[in-house]
C-alpha cells in the first residue's frame, strides 16, 4: 500500500486515539460501566482490564482490518473489489493509481474508526465519574451522527471518484 500523506496522517490519528485511550485507562473505576440502558443508567459491569483490552482491540485491529482486507483484495482477489467500471479502473495502465486511491480512502475509513473508539472511551469514562452512572444520549447521539455523516461522505467521495470514466 502508499505510504503518502493520507496514511501518515491516518496513522498519525489511529496512534492518537489508542494513546489517548491507554492515557487515560488509568482514571476508569476498578469496575467499568460498559453498558447502558436506553436510558443512559448503567446496567453493566466489566473489569478495567477488560475493557480497555476490549477498546484497544477495537481501536487497532478495525483499522487494521479495513487496511488488511484492501491490501488482500487488491493483491489475491482483485475480481472480488466491487468498483463502478471496475474493468476501467483496474486495467493495467490504472490499477496502480486505482491502488493508491483505495489505500488513501482505507486510511482515512481506519482514521474514522479509531477515532470512533476513542470518543465512545471518552463518553464512558465522563459517565463512569458522575453519580449515578449515567451514559449522555446527547454525546452519544453526537458521535454516532457525527460518525454516519463521515462514514456517508467517505462513501459518497468514493462512488463519485469511480463513477467517472
Amino acid at each position: 500500500m502508499s505510504n503518502g500523506p493520507e496514511n501518515g496522517w491516518a496513522s498519525t490519528v489511529v496512534v492518537g486515539s489508542i494513546t489517548g485511550i491507554a492515557l487515560t485507562a488509568d482514571w476508569l473505576p476498578h469496575q467499568v460501566a460498559g453498558h447502558f440502558a436506553i436510558t443512559g443508567l448503567a446496567n453493566g459491569f466489566v473489569a478495567r482490564e477488560a475493557y480497555v483490552a476490549m477498546l484497544l482491540g477495537s481501536a487497532v485491529l478495525l483499522p487494521a482490518l479495513v487496511i488488511g482486507l484492501l491490501w488482500l483484495a487488491v493483491r489475491r482477489f482483485p475480481r472480488l473489489i466491487n468498483l463502478p467500471n471496475r474493468d476501467y479502473w483496474l486495467a493495467d495502465e490504472r490499477r496502480g493509481a486505482t491502488v493508491e486511491f483505495l489505500a488513501a480512502r482505507a486510511a482515512w475509513l481506519a482514521a474514522l474508526l479509531a477515532l470512533l473508539a476513542l470518543s465512545l472511551h471518552l463518553l464512558v469514562l465522563r459517565a463512569n465519574h458522575l453519580d449515578p452512572i449515567r451514559l449522555d444520549p446527547i454525546g452519544l447521539l453526537a458521535v454516532i451522527v457525527s460518525f454516519v455523516v463521515a462514514l456517508g461522505s467517505w462513501l459518497g467521495h468514493l462512488h463519485r471518484y469511480f463513477e467517472r470514466t
